[in-house]
């Protein structure tokens, strides 16, 4: 009889394994945090050799992990974003660029975040999202549970316009939250609140902590540039000073991981966006280039892999090539997740590499669109130490890490080889690339929608300086938008983000919060506002109230694709700027 109940018992044990995920097993599934840093170069590290900057926390992260070498992200931020999110070459996901209309990625692919959630994971991001602010391109529009998260590329990008990295403002889902504590200190103290949350309900979570440092303008904890002032420049002192902050951030996480039992049960993921900015003319780890270049210093960051439970082995250096775009199969390839929508990913798994097995030899593109339409050739072939940048610039780095001498008369056969993948990838992702991704106008899911200048397929504007001098196209940009239902609509224009109640025509600020200092201000004497849907006659509307913040214009808009473009006149006609930020509202029929 004992034997029967035995065999019960550890068949039951088996039966739970085979069932997948559940109540018992919560627990015990491995925590993903993942912590990504913005602009921020691969010499940015002392464990990477820099000579000045002191980041103890990141070193002794490097020196417990699997730490990649030879790690590729692209150029720019929004596409390494959606390289990340999911696995995919930015040409392929469809967020290329910063702006420009293509900085969202295409509905009918799964995300790194959906896939934790279809997993029994509870998923939560915090900070910078840069992949679209109106549904459904929102974070929680893509699988995150929990968001904390603003607008735009930054605290300071056209749509956050008064934002500040001391005092943060933030949304919470959709809710706006008022913070007083410097960005990268509420990134973490709220990941840290929400992770000890779902640890107290046994929950497995997958954390997303996406900073906007160092992202310029390079605004940092006065002690901690401080800490710089007698090394180097002063702007180079606020952008250490800001890694310096990261840093300590690093380090109250890894103490608060301990403090809750959930270090050794978690993998904790760092790496950098793209290449540097701040540090790149004071340390660059001996690479030529910087963001956007296609030289090695635009994408290669780098990447610590740490899991206290050795399932990987011992900390140690890889020098295999691998990109952004490896991480989500890696992540189903290692946890044998499933896929309710099945997708064939750019990337490939790194889980022979983390079990210290070789690969074969790989080549793959890194390209970004450039803030327009993706060009031929404006990229970087990727294989082994041979890089290929644009048509005929051919590289060994292992000689010539500097990317100093083209060799390519001198390689024929490697430089036909990788010119030859080239033109193949490009034959699978140049279809359909003069083809915008459209702003979704659904009254069911978001009513009314803000559409911003950075989202203008041609000129757009996304800082607030910009917008603050009226630059750009004196008719502004076109939006591309796809409008569920036809209708009237009610489009108010406005000059300035709605949240400010600004006047129309006054100069705007000459210093934005935390003392970064503007171009002067520019007043603009608007007196009608404009409206031109498919490129047919304006309706238009005038400025008739003293001090008027908006100029409401109703128009009649059909269901499907349309061209969308607004802007302001002066008394004589004459046209002055876009309207940077449009308010479009369903009305009742």
């Amino acid at each position: 009889m004992k034997n029967v109940f035995l065999l019960i018992f550890f068949c039951t044990i088996a039966l739970s394994a085979l069932a997948g995920p559940g109540k018992s097993e919560t627990d015990k599934r491995p925590n993903v945090i993942i912590i990504l840093s913005d602009d921020q170069g691969y010499g940015d590290l002392s464990c990477h050799g820099n000579p000045v900057l002191q980041t103890p926390a990141l070193d002794k992260l490097y020196n417990e992990s699997i730490r990649f070498s030879n790690f590729h992200a692209s150029p720019q931020c929004t596409p390494s974003r959606g390289e990340l999110m999911s696995g995919l070459d930015a040409l392929n996901n469809k967020a290329s660029s910063v702006g420009a209309g293509r900085g969202f990625m295409r509905q009918d692919i799964v995300t790194m975040p959906e896939v934790f959630k279809e997993n029994g994971y509870k998923t939560g991001i915090f900070g910078k999202w840069h992949l679209g602010d109106i549904y459904p391109d929102r974070p929680m529009d893509r699988g995150f549970d929990k968001s904390i998260w603003f607008k735009g590329w930054g605290l300071l990008s056209e749509t956050e316009f008064d934002n500040d990295y001391y005092r943060t403002r933030y949304l919470d889902s959709l809710n706006f939250v008022q913070s007083d504590k410097y960005c990268t200190d509420l990134w973490f103290d709220q990941a840290m609140k929400w992770m000890g949350e779902m640890s107290s309900k046994q929950k497995p979570f997958f954390t997303y902590i996406s900073l906007n440092v160092t992202h310029g303008p390079f605004h940092s904890p006065k002690a901690d540039a401080e800490f710089y002032q007698d090394k180097v420049d002063k702007s180079t002192a606020n952008f250490f000073g800001m890694i310096r902050n990261m840093d300590q951030n690093v380090e109250r996480l890894d103490k608060w991981l301990e403090e809750k039992n959930l270090k050794d049960n978690t993998i904790v993921i760092f790496m950098t966006d793209n290449g540097g900015t701040g540090g790149v003319s004071f340390y660059n780890a001996g690479m030529r280039g910087k963001k956007e270049s296609n030289y090695e210093g635009g994408h290669r960051v780098p990447l610590f892999i740490r899991w206290p439970q050795e399932q990987f082995g011992k900390p140690r250096t890889v020098t295999y090539a691998t990109q952004i775009q490896d991480l989500l199969p890696t992540f189903i390839d290692v946890f044998g997740f499933k896929l309710n929508h099945q997708q064939k990913f750019d990337g490939e798994s790194l889980k022979p590499l983390l079990q210290e097995n070789k690969l074969k030899d790989r080549m793959f593109v890194v390209q970004y669109g450039g803030n327009k339409q993706p060009e031929k050739y404006f990229s970087c072939v990727v294989w082994d130490n041979w890089r290929l940048v644009g048509k005929d610039e051919l590289y060994d780095l292992k000689k010539d890490p500097g990317q100093k001498l083209n060799v390519a008369d001198r390689f024929p056969k490697e430089l036909k080889q990788m010119r030859t993948f080239y033109d193949k990838w490009w034959a699978n992702v140049s279809p359909g690339l003069d083809t915008l991704s459209h702003l979704l106008i659904d009254a069911d899911k978001e009513n009314p929608v803000v559409l911003c200048a950075n989202d203008w397929s041609e000129g757009y504007i996304n800082t607030q300086w910009a917008v603050a001098q009226a630059s750009g196209d004196p008719k502004g940009g076109p939006w591309q938008i796809f409008v569920k239902e036809s209708g009237k609509y009610q489009l108010e224009l406005s000059r300035w983000p709605f949240h400010l109640n600004r006047s129309l025509t006054i100069a705007g600020p000459k210093k934005a919060v935390g003392g970064t200092v503007l171009r002067p201000g520019k007043a603009v004497p608007i007196a009608s506002g404009y409206v031109s849907v498919n490129n047919n006659v304006p309706i238009s509307a005038n400025n008739t109230t003293t001090n008027a913040k908006k100029i409401t214009i109703d128009i009649d808009i059909n269901a499907g694709k349309n061209t969308l473009q607004a802007w302001f006149k002066d008394k004589d006609g004459q046209d002055l700027c876009g309207a940077y930020f449009v308010r479009v509202k369903k009305l009742d029929n």
